[in-house]
């Protein structure tokens, strides 16, 4: 039965909570046998949630829509107050630390939710909560080859694309099929010359004191990049700092593979690092660090390899770089396309989301102008 229908006779309903813990059980029911990615799971978002969501002043808002008493699908969203809190937005959940946002659909029920059906629930859901906008980004395009359930014709396409591509067991086999014959020679050439600096070895932390010393190397080394080339590290406050260190915690108390940090190491010192995760099949490249003294001896592109064989043995289908098109995406993946949707609720809602997308075209228009984009990063190199 179509969703809209379904609404009018109540056989669908779509029911919120304010805290994940509320509904703990269902989500996890439901990322069993449902599409959507690390950024989208318990685990993940009820840590942000508790550590950096809620003390920022986030309201969380866990959206879940039932059919037939059993949850279809979970939107986890929450309330930021806007223009001195005289606009109420509802976000997705995590989103500036994370790096696309799908919410968690139900695969057997996925072909049947229809955008109309959606937004006409989430505008009735704004009205009773007094929400005026809600504005989500970096939403797939598609999910299992069909248009994302939030995708309207007013949607547009998000300033960041992520670069994805499939995996098999057999890392060698992925290598040769993603990288050119002369790719690798230069990678193998790039490997000796490091190895005239020291002795090189790549490690997964396997204990928590490995793994909080990879990750200060990460935040320091991310930092010393944000003090030469201007470039923002989310990561340095101490609030998400505690998030990562739980994320990787969990995950080794656990045995778990849904967390983890790699490291090059050279004489035993660490000169790259790589965060990553592993959820519903696909794993996520999170974010990397590398020490700026030996760039010339590509050690992100060295370790990178090392993590993509990793992610092979875990039998991961698909490997997901996130969010930018850097040259060392591009070079091994495929673009795959986000969108931003705003559906408005009230007037002020509205006025919002005009001014929103008025600021994305302007923001568009720079990134795809070499001349104006040289000079934002020209500018944030003096300010650095």
């Amino acid at each position: 039965m179509r969703l809209d229908a379904m609404l009018e006779s109540g056989d669908f309903v779509v029911r919120t909570v304010s805290d994940p813990s509320e509904v703990e059980a269902e989500w996890r029911t439901l990322e069993t046998n449902a599409f959507g990615t690390l950024f989208t799971t318990y685990d993940w978002l009820s840590s942000w949630y508790r550590l950096v969501g809620r003390p920022r002043g986030i309201q969380a808002l866990i959206v879940v829509g039932e059919i037939d008493g059993k949850p279809a699908f979970l939107l986890p969203l929450g309330l930021i107050r806007k223009a001195k809190g005289l606009l109420t937005v509802g976000r997705f959940l995590g989103d500036f630390h994370g790096n696309q946002n799908s919410g968690l659909w139900r695969k057997d029920v996925l072909a049947g939710i229809h955008t109309h059906s959606l937004h006409k629930a989430l505008l009735e859901l704004g009205r009773a909560k007094g929400i005026d906008l809600f504005d989500l980004k970096h939403v797939p395009a598609t999910i299992d080859d069909r248009i994302h359930p939030l995708i309207d014709q007013h949607a547009i396409e998000s300033l960041n694309s992520i670069h994805a591509f499939s995996l098999t067991p057999d890392f060698e086999a992925v290598y040769r099929t993603r990288r050119s014959a002369s790719a690798r020679k230069k990678l193998r050439a790039k490997e000796r010359k490091l190895a005239e600096v020291g002795s090189a070895r790549f490690e997964r932390a396997s204990d928590f004191g490995t793994a909080e010393r990879f990750l200060q190397a990460l935040v320091d080394q991310r930092s010393a990049r944000q003090g030469t080339h201007g470039i923002p590290n989310v990561f340095h406050h101490a609030d998400a700092h505690a998030f990562l260190r739980d994320q990787l915690t969990h995950a080794l108390d656990e045995g778990s593979d849904r967390f983890m940090i790699h490291a090059l190491l050279v004489d035993g010192d660490v000169r790259a690092t790589y965060l990553s995760g592993l959820a519903l099949g696909r794993f996520h490249a999170y974010t990397n660090s590398i020490c700026e003294s030996i760039a010339s001896h590509s050690p992100g592109d060295l370790l990178l390899n090392a993590v993509i064989a990793d992610a092979c043995a875990l039998g991961a289908t698909s490997f997901d770089f996130g969010l930018g098109a850097e040259r060392y995406k591009t070079a091994w993946a495929d673009k795959e396309l986000l969108m931003d949707v705003e559906v408005p609720v009230s007037h002020r809602g509205k006025l919002a989301s005009s001014a929103i997308r008025m600021l994305r075209r302007v923001k568009r228009r720079v990134r795809s102008s070499p001349r104006l984009w040289g000079l934002v990063r020209k500018l944030r190199k003096l300010k650095a």
